[in-house]
């Protein structure tokens, strides 16, 4: 049986996955926002801090072509343990559209609630 150190970083991994699978999609805002504790700071490359006060501000921010791509790629991933009830994820993820490339390094902090429920704290990805 693995320990809970390795259950919980099995369960933050899978979570950036999910994160990252729902922001590279046709429509990211739901899935983001599913994914996100209500105070949520998201710091993307070249845009205003995001957050969940103004929901309109989110989804526009968050609209196609944001982060449209045909796959990614996430290297050097490494999770820090906090507790048993939070952590960071941090990576290089390389990402392309046709023959566009984007690389960044990024990094989620995740809180679990008392549901159980992984939910994102704060994103932040910095051009490379």
């Amino acid at each position: 049986m693995p320990s809970m150190h390795e259950r919980i970083r099995e369960d933050l991994l899978l979570k950036e996955r999910a994160l990252w699978t729902a922001m590279t999609s046709a429509a990211p805002a739901p899935a983001v926002q599913k994914l996100c504790n209500p105070e949520v700071n998201l710091m993307f490359p070249q845009m205003p801090i995001l957050t969940l006060e103004d929901q309109s501000t989110f989804e526009k921010a968050l609209e196609p072509p944001f982060h449209r791509f045909d796959g990614y790629q996430l290297d050097e991933v490494r999770v820090i343990i906090i507790d048993l009830m939070a952590g960071v994820v941090t990576y290089k993820v390389r990402a392309m559209r046709g023959k566009r490339e984007y690389l960044a390094t990024g990094s989620s902090t995740w809180s679990q609630g008392s549901d159980g429920e992984w939910l994102m704290a704060h994103h932040q990805e910095t051009l490379i």
